[in-house]
């Protein structure tokens, strides 16, 4: 199996959250730079998977703008089952998003860690799973956005 080293990782990694950024359509990102069977959600609470939950996950993020997601900290690497590379990781992040009538847009910041997988395919190496493990310094807005992590995003 191939390695992946931290900088590798890092550069992943900041491809699918510059792309996650700009509000691309599921089967942009699908083609892109994630597995088929794509997973993303809350560890032990509400999960996306494939193309359709990529769908509806990417819907839920609808009206979010001037987002800034930064890995920090790359807690854990290592090879997995399946000729996949596990690894967990803390980021800090910035949403924005203004619904009316407020004369304000809202900002949520905070840091995240995740677990990750990242899975071999013939062009090159793919998101397979992005899994929220928990949160850290979250402001109100973003206390209540990611209060239930269970039943996915409060919007």
């Amino acid at each position: 199996m191939d390695y992946v080293t931290e900088d590798e990782l890092r550069t992943y990694l900041a491809e699918y959250l510059t792309m996650l950024q700009r509000h691309p359509s599921a089967e942009e990102m699908m083609s892109a730079i994630l597995t088929d069977d794509f997973e993303t959600g809350f560890v032990g609470g509400f999960t996306w998977t494939g193309i359709d939950g990529l769908r509806d996950f990417l819907s839920q993020r609808e009206g979010f703008f001037d987002e800034s997601h930064q890995v920090k900290d790359v807690l854990e690497l290592g090879d997995g089952p399946n000729d996949e590379v596990h690894a967990r990781t803390r980021l800090e992040f910035l949403l924005r998003r203004w619904e009316a009538p407020s004369p304000t847009s809202d900002e949520f910041t905070g840091s995240c860690y995740h677990s990750w997988r990242l899975r071999r395919a013939p062009d090159r190496w793919r998101v397979a799973a992005q899994m929220v493990e928990r949160f850290e310094d979250l402001n109100d807005n973003a206390e209540r956005l990611f209060a239930t992590p269970d039943e996915g995003l409060n919007r």
